[in-house]
Formats: structure tokens, C-alpha cells, sequence
């Protein structure tokens, strides 16, 4: 039992880092090891989904298992049978007050999810989001939605969260006997999960099913959840976003991507997805960013002058949110110097930030230099090709991409950068270059001085 615990404990280690998160927590989390039977693994789990989910991953752990022991072991996993819980007339019953998010009180949401400081009043409207937000005065003005959905999408820290909050505040304002909620998708997903596991998958339909604004944020994170067929957040927020489209109540959406570019979104979610206006917030220009920055420092009351303003928008083009945290540091440092804002702490702070961006290793810039070591073609360490030379590249390169803890990539994502090979090619692969290692001291030390060399160690 306790070697069982001990070999389990070790494999879901590994194994998170090839999971999203949510699905560990959720599911493997809610596994226990019972013992070692010959070669087999034998787990135990109290719901057919948990186990359906977790040996989506059977394969994966088997081969992991395989390169921890040494040994080729199975995996087997069975549900533990619960006694049927009898309910008593005085023991509470589940009601949607318990859920934590969203609370209903009096027929009213008592927590929308909204913060009360993203208005309309104060967000900067440009050539970049003027479509969007004209968008969004559109659904605030009409009591029956016009476009529904309103998708809105954009690159990070462009302003659509502050935008669609707005919208949230703006209609519970002039009528706040709406129940109007604002999540992020990953919530969504984890509060389904949570009440699946407990049996409590009602409760969360009378709340989500009945409200009247859903503002759904970050729905790019649905690539993680979707594709996993019936009985899935896939399936439930299908069900949810017809039902309330069927009421004529309001759904508004914002994601990094368009539909058509979030992956294991099904035809008919994309459809629906598409069925209203799809509006792109895109970068904001020179003028925008500036306005922005000028808006930044009225409302944090910052003393700064329109030649360091205008600087600064001309060096930052990326996004608001990075025009913010640049504000914001200026600011800090000056309160706590006692100086004002130079020209010169500005140069200082974007040059350091342009350094510390070019500093970042990268899987590709990786592979790049290895290729460059040993003088074979990336190209040709990402085919099918067998040579000696190029197999003896893609290995090391497989090696140290995943010894690297930051660049914390997976068996998957490490297969996936080399042409898509599988888990067992790059298992198999690190395991070589391992044996090799231990088995010649030139080589162990070639390999060790060519990570140093990449990683700068």
C-alpha cells in the first residue's frame, strides 16, 4: 500500500506538468493509489467520470511509469463503491445560496463578479475599439438584445475585459433588479466540475440558466475543457448558451481569438458563436496610447510631462496594460526618491525591459542552437529521417528541452515541436541520451557544456 502511495505520489508529479491544471485538480487529484499487483498499478476513484477522465491519460502515465521504474507496468483503475447517503428531514438541503459563485439573494444577484471601477465613462475609446464599443452602448441602451452574442476579441491587456464590466455595471445600473454575472471560462469550468463530483449539477443550471447578462470572459481557455464529448463543460455550456439565447437574455463574450481560431470548438458552438456580432478590438495607435497614458495619469495623479508621455507611447506599442505598469513604476519610483519623472529614468526602464525580452530562451531558439552545434538542419531534426547524425541531434535536443524547468514543457508539447512525435519517441529518446551518458564521460560532458552554452549557465 504504502509503495503503491509512494509510486503514485511520484507519477502525478509528473504527469501534471503535461496536464492543464484544471483537470488535474479536478480528477487526478480525486484518485488514490491501492497497491502494486505484479506489474499493474492499481487505483481507485469514487465516479465513472473521474476515471473516464483520468484514463484519458492512461497511455501517457504507463510510458512515464515505464521510465521511472524501468518496468513496463499497467495502470488500472476501479470505483470505489459509497454507501447511499439517507437524508433525514432535519439535515440541510443543497440550495443555489450554497453555491460560491454566483449567490443569489431575493430574486437579485448579490455578486455580479463585476468591479465597479471599469465604466464606460473611463475607457478610452480609439480607431482600435470604437466598433466594439459602440457595440456595447448599443446592448446598454436597448432593454432586448440586438446582438446576441456579442463577441468581442483582441490580443492581452487591449482593454476588453474593462469594456465588456462596463457594460455589466452600466445595465445593473438602470436596472438592478437584473441578475447580470460576469465570469472568466476557467471559473465556469471549475464550478461545473466541482458540482458534477458532488451530484449538485441542478443547482448550477437553475443559477446560470436564469440570469438575465452573462458576460463570459477568457473564452480562448475552453481549448483546455472542450472536445471531451457528453456529460462534459463542453455540453453544459452548449445547453446554457441555447437556453438563454432561446429567453432572448443578453451573452456577451471575450476571448484572445475569433471563433474560428479557438481550437476543439465544435461546429455548432462556432455557429451559435458567430450567430451575432463578432467585433476585434485591434492595437491601439500613437494618438490612442496616448490619450490613454494622459487618461492613466489624471486618475492616478501622476506629474508627468506630455514630451515623456509621448515617448513613452511612441517606444510602447504592444498593449494598455503594459502602458499602465510602465506609469505606474514611474510613478512609484518618484514618490519613493522624491524626484520627478525624467526622460532619462524612461530610457533606463524601457532599454532594461527590451534586455530582459531578449534574454528569454525560447524552445525554438533551443532547437536552433543545437542544430547549429552539430551542423544538421532543423528542418531536418524535425522529420522522419533516421541518419545517425540527425537522431543523435533530436535526442540531445529532446533531452534538454525537457531537463530545462523554465521552459517546463511536456512529453506532448516537447513531441509536438519535433514534427509531432509521440510520448514514447521522446521517452525513449531522453532515456538514450541518460544510458549514454552514464555509459561515456566525453559525451556526458558534451552534453552538459552545450546546456550550459544555450541556458548561459
Amino acid at each position: 500500500m504504502q509503495e503503491a502511495e509512494k509510486l503514485w505520489e511520484k507519477l502525478k508529479k509528473l504527469v501534471k506538468k503535461s496536464v492543464e491544471e484544471v483537470i488535474f485538480e479536478t480528477f487526478f487529484q480525486n484518485v488514490k493509489a491501492v497497491e502494486i499487483v505484479k506489474n499493474t498499478l492499481l487505483l481507485s476513484c469514487n465516479s465513472k467520470i473521474i476515471k473516464k477522465n483520468v484514463e484519458n491519460y492512461r497511455i501517457e502515465m504507463e510510458e512515464i511509469l515505464e521510465l521511472v521504474t524501468d518496468e513496463k507496468m499497467e495502470i488500472k483503475i476501479e470505483i470505489k463503491k459509497q454507501k447511499k447517503e439517507i437524508k433525514h428531514p432535519e439535515m440541510k438541503i443543497f440550495t443555489t445560496k450554497d453555491l460560491e459563485k454566483p449567490k443569489i439573494k431575493n430574486e437579485k444577484m448579490a455578486n455580479t463578479g463585476l468591479n465597479p471601477k471599469h465604466r464606460l465613462d473611463n475607457f478610452v475609446v480609439g480607431e482600435n475599439s470604437r466598433l466594439a464599443y459602440n457595440a456595447c452602448l448599443a446592448v446598454v441602451k436597448n432593454p432586448k438584445p440586438v446582438y446576441n452574442p456579442l463577441f468581442i476579441f483582441g490580443s492581452s491587456g487591449l482593454g476588453k475585459t474593462h469594456l465588456m464590466q462596463a457594460v455589466g455595471n452600466e445595465i445593473l445600473k438602470k436596472s438592478p433588479e437584473k441578475r447580470v454575472y460576469y465570469s472568466t471560462s476557467e471559473e465556469f469550468a471549475n464550478e461545473f466540475f466541482k458540482v458534477l463530483n458532488s451530484g449538485r449539477i441542478q443547482n448550477f443550471r437553475d443559477i446560470f440558466r436564469n440570469l438575465d447578462v452573462l458576460l463570459l470572459d477568457d473564452i480562448q481557455f475552453f481549448e483546455k475543457v472542450f472536445g471531451r464529448g457528453e456529460g462534459t463543460v463542453e455540453e453544459e455550456f452548449f445547453h446554457t448558451f441555447n437556453k438563454l439565447q432561446e429567453l432572448g437574455k443578453q451573452i456577451i463574450m471575450i476571448s484572445d481569438k475569433s471563433p474560428k481560431e479557438i481550437k476543439n470548438l465544435s461546429k455548432r458552438l462556432e455557429s451559435r458563436f458567430l450567430s451575432g456580432l463578432t467585433v476585434e478590438i485591434q492595437r491601439p495607435g500613437f494618438e490612442t496610447r496616448m490619450m490613454i497614458l494622459k487618461n492613466i495619469a489624471k486618475s492616478q495623479d501622476i506629474e508627468i510631462g506630455d514630451d515623456i508621455l509621448e515617448y513613452i507611447s511612441d517606444a510602447v506599442v504592444s498593449n494598455v496594460r503594459e502602458l499602465e505598469g510602465i506609469l505606474t513604476n514611474l510613478n512609484a519610483r518618484a514618490k519613493l526618491l522624491n524626484e520627478p519623472i525624467t526622460i532619462d529614468q524612461v530610457q533606463e526602464m524601457l532599454s532594461h525591459n527590451i534586455k530582459k525580452e531578449r534574454s528569454k530562451m525560447t524552445a525554438q531558439k533551443v532547437i536552433e542552437m543545437i542544430s547549429l552545434h552539430y551542423g544538421v538542419s532543423v528542418d531536418d531534426m524535425k522529420s522522419k529521417k533516421r541518419q545517425k547524425k540527425i537522431v543523435e541531434s533530436r535526442q540531445i535536443a529532446m533531452y534538454i528541452l525537457k531537463h530545462n524547468v523554465e521552459l517546463d514543457l511536456s512529453l506532448t508539447a516537447i513531441g509536438g515541436l519535433f514534427g509531432g512525435k509521440d510520448h514514447s519517441t521522446v521517452i525513449s529518446s531522453i532515456r538514450k541520451v541518460e544510458k549514454s551518458k552514464e555509459e561515456d564521460d566525453v559525451f556526458k560532458k558534451e552534453v552538459e557544456n552545450l546546456y550550459k552554452k544555450i541556458f548561459k549557465i
